[in-house]
């Protein structure tokens, strides 16, 4: 090393330096790699790269701490020469400098570099060059949050890596965007990640001072920003505030003199954020109703109505949860699609448009039917005469035009659920759509093959069902759906009297593996006994129904499973030779376990159970006492098949069981309880119904949120469910719980009025609650026969009489004027005639 030292080989001998001292680790070895550098730098002082050199000092020195007393006066020794940014980046122009050279150079970039413009021009470098690239979108970036608003896009700055010299002053730009934001913390993680020795690093203190309100213990340049910066701001913010309350207090005066403050506060303090105010401003005026002239000349003119507006303004009216708002929501996204194609934001047929439509047919869905029928009218006139089209108030041509432009499983999904709602024929022209464009995707397949099924077209069925089995064998869909229509395909070969092919497809259902498992054995013996009987094979028919006796253990459950197979099948010999009369009473204590497996067997392949009331009667009454003999599925299709049998004090039973099981069930029962008080106590319904979808949301039940939301809908309208708490859902469902007796009589269950609001005032309402009734409260204008008032100074007890002598009077035909003459006449009696009888 040292001949190489005296060559003047200078790098070789710090590079042969390098492997020794890795090598051993030791003192000696560390000083000879300092000799090595301290050769290295004393050839670039004489070569008048003093900035190198100094570097090159920083480098070895913070690596190895012996150094600093060797080069401790070399600082002094270089100050003659101010090192310049030109002489500083030359190197890094050679593509083949050294490392350790690069590093120097890289860290007194990091340190020293204040002039980011300087940087981004420098001649030295290549045009092309990474550093001055990376300086150039710094410098831009810089500008531009010091100077207003920026969007995340801006800040993203690809061309700075973390490793990069200039890194530190990505995070100082993050740093005060996030400050203008008001999103302290984030500020505040960006700049802990600034090094502590970079140029960057000098704005940290006064950045943590403004966020502190605080300006002391600052250099004085610092504290002349943050003065200026904190004044500025603070005087904005307040002036927003009292916007804000302005607005929460709805005095027209009030608001329209504190848009004149904040506007004047934005002039001064944020110049380019006056016209998003203006807009936003705009848009809050508009929801308050204000008149938009007085709105424009306190605004100081009119605010720009382009893209941003628009989303702005559509977004606002969405959050109203208004009809008439929503519609116009409708109508603002369609104008931001225009805006925002003109504007260059996306394109014309993009996936943006197709997202636009899908959101706007979503919102088409919230509205009435009969609004929504009536704006299409409106919108058809208008269009005839200035040929307009409107087709955003149509939500097929919106999910036609989203599927065009972006065929999405989604946007198919989206649709064929709206379709589903109209009619069952549009859902499944929507999934062929679906099917012709995406054939591989299972979704429209099951939807067809279900809607197939439904209508009694099962050859069809089959032929979906085969192509669904060709993409996912192992679908729930596909699992059980060939059984189930081959036992549907049985029943309709009955119905039109053709027993041999029934008994065609209980063969091949018979041989299927899905025949054999659970209760399906008795399905298919009593499909054997029913076409029996319709071929008049005698002796077939007994050994088929001992066949279904011994699979289900019970003859009344036997006898229930027959005689709904021979219902479906309008087969009503076999009705008459097996009908259901009153259970003996040896079966009684076993009738909850006989009709739930006979419903759940129903179920699985889509028969409608058949169980005469007295029936449903009997089960209810044993069900408290037979109940742990059931597991959950069995009691939700039992209180289902109560449900549809109007039975609600079975389907009451059945959610009383379900509900002591608790678990994930909880949600379904809860629907199911719902639906059983829905006749004799509807808030409690709502309140129910509302819970189950909350709680089914939470667990993402998506069938059972659709349902008990379009429950909800039924009984309170347009506002569907009531807005409740996951917290407020679960302490229904503890009330619920609680309530295992069904209301009946007097005796009524939990109160809901801390959820439903204030109550009912109406005189039978309060009446009912117990709580005093003016007489004079119960005639209403619409109500009162002749629309007259009520004598002054009349006591309640002669007003109560009365009223009701005046709804008599009305109702025999009596006019106002021949009441008023006498309000106590009676009506006139009918003349008897005199029996003539003999004379004693």
């Amino acid at each position: 090393m040292r001949q190489l030292i005296e060559r003047g080989d200078h790098k070789a001998a710090v590079e042969q330096a390098k492997d020794i001292h890795r090598a051993s680790r030791s003192g000696a070895s560390e000083a000879l790699l300092v000799d090595a550098y301290a050769a290295r730098i004393e050839e670039l002082r004489r070569r008048n790269l003093t900035l190198e050199a100094q570097a090159l000092v920083d480098l070895v020195c913070k690596r190895y701490p012996s150094a600093k007393r060797r080069f401790a006066e070399l600082p002094r020794a270089a100050q003659g020469r101010a090192p310049s940014l030109v002489d500083l980046v030359r190197p890094l122009a050679d593509p083949m400098v050294d490392a350790d050279k690069r590093l120097a150079i890289e860290q007194a970039l990091q340190r020293e570099v204040t002039d980011l413009s300087a940087l981004a021009s420098c001649e030295t470098l290549p045009a092309a060059h990474p550093l001055r690239q990376a300086a150039a979108a710094l410098d831009r970036a810089f500008t531009a949050v010091t100077s207003g608003p920026v969007a995340e896009e801006a800040l993203l700055l690809p061309e700075v890596s973390h490793r990069s010299p200039l890194a530190a002053w990505k995070l100082l730009i993050k740093a005060i965007a996030a400050f203008h934001r008001g999103d302290d913390d984030a500020c505040q993680q960006f700049l802990d990640r600034i090094k502590p020795d970079s140029a960057p690093a000098r704005l940290v203190p006064p950045l943590q001072a403004m966020m502190r309100n605080q300006g002391t213990g600052c250099h004085p340049a610092a504290k002349a920003l943050i003065s200026v910066i904190t004044s500025e701001r603070a005087a904005f913010q307040r002036a927003l505030d009292d916007l804000e309350q302005a607005f929460t207090s709805g005095r027209r005066s009030r608001i329209l003199k504190a848009i004149r403050a904040a506007v004047q506060a934005c002039e001064q303090s944020a110049p380019a954020q006056l016209e998003s105010l203006r807009q936003h401003i705009s848009i809050r005026a508009a929801a308050a109703d204000l008149d938009p002239m007085k709105v424009r000349a306190a605004m100081g003119g009119p605010s720009r109505h382009d893209a941003t507006f628009l989303q702005l303004f559509a977004r606002a009216m969405e959050e109203a949860r208004d009809p008439e708002k929503i519609s116009l929501a409708c109508h603002l996204w369609e104008e931001f699609k225009q805006a925002a194609v003109k504007e260059g934001w996306f394109a014309v047929n993009g996936a943006e448009a197709a997202a636009l439509a899908l959101r706007i047919a979503g919102l088409l869905q919230q509205l009435p039917d009969d609004l929504l029928q009536e704006l299409q009218w409106s919108a058809e006139a208008k269009a005839k005469k200035t040929g307009e089209t409107f087709s955003y108030l149509y939500p097929e041509q919106m999910y036609q035009r989203a599927c065009a432009l972006d065929p999405h499983p989604a946007a198919f999904s989206q649709w064929m659920q709206w379709a589903a709602r109209r009619s069952d024929a549009q859902a499944e022209r929507v999934a062929e759509a679906w099917h012709k464009l995406r054939s591989r995707d299972i979704e429209p397949l099951v939807h067809l093959l279900r809607a197939t099924e439904a209508r009694g077209a099962f050859k069809l069925a089959l032929g979906y069902l085969t192509k669904t089995e060709q993409i996912d064998g192992l679908h729930a869909e596909v699992r059980d759906a060939r059984f189930r229509i081959l036992v549907k395909s049985a029943l309709r070969h009955l119905e039109r009297k053709k027993p041999h092919l029934a008994a065609d497809d209980v063969g091949a259902g018979a041989a299927l593996p899905q025949a054999q498992q659970g209760d399906r054995p008795a399905i298919v013996a009593a499909l054997r006994t029913v076409t029996s009987a319709a071929c008049g094979q005698t002796d077939a028919v007994d050994v088929a129904r001992a066949e279904v006796e011994h699979a289900l253990q019970s003859e009344g459950a036997a006898a229930l499973l027959i005689f709904s197979l021979a219902s479906a099948s309008k087969q009503r010999a076999v009705q008459q030779r097996w009908p259901l009369g009153r259970p003996a009473r040896r079966e009684r204590s076993s009738m909850p376990m006989a009709v739930a497996r006979v419903a759940v067997l129903c179920a699985d392949v889509g028969v409608p159970l058949e169980v005469p009331r007295a029936w449903l009667t009997e089960v209810a009454r044993q069900l408290t006492e037979s109940q742990h003999l059931l597991d959950v599925v069995q009691l939700h299709v039992l209180g289902e098949a109560a449900c549809q049998a109007d039975h609600l004090e079975l389907a009451y039973a059945a959610s009383a069981a379900g509900l002591e099981r608790g678990g994930a069930t909880d949600p379904g029962f809860l629907f199911l309880r719902a639906r059983s008080v829905i006749l004799p106590e509807p808030d409690r319904c709502l309140v129910c119904a509302s819970a189950a979808a909350e709680l089914a949301r939470h667990a993402r039940e998506t069938e059972l949120v659709e349902n008990a939301v379009e429950l909800c809908r039924t009984l309170a309208g347009f506002d569907g469910a009531l807005p409740l708490t996951l917290d407020q859902a679960r302490d229904v469902l503890g009330r619920e719980k609680a309530a295992r007796k069904p209301p009946r009589g007097s005796h009524s269950g939990p109160s809901y009025d801390d959820l439903l609001g204030a109550p009912c005032q109406c005189a039978v309402c309060r009446r009912r609650r117990g709580e005093g009734v003016d007489p004079f409260e119960e005639l209403d204008e619409e109500d009162d026969p002749f629309d007259m008032d009520i004598p002054p100074g009349m006591p309640p007890a002669i007003a109560e009489i009365f009223i009701e002598v005046a709804k008599e009077a009305a109702a025999r035909g009596q006019s106002l004027e021949e009441f008023m003459a006498d309000p106590l006449n009676e009506p006139p009696r009918p003349k008897r005639r005199r029996k003539k009888g003999r004379r004693w």
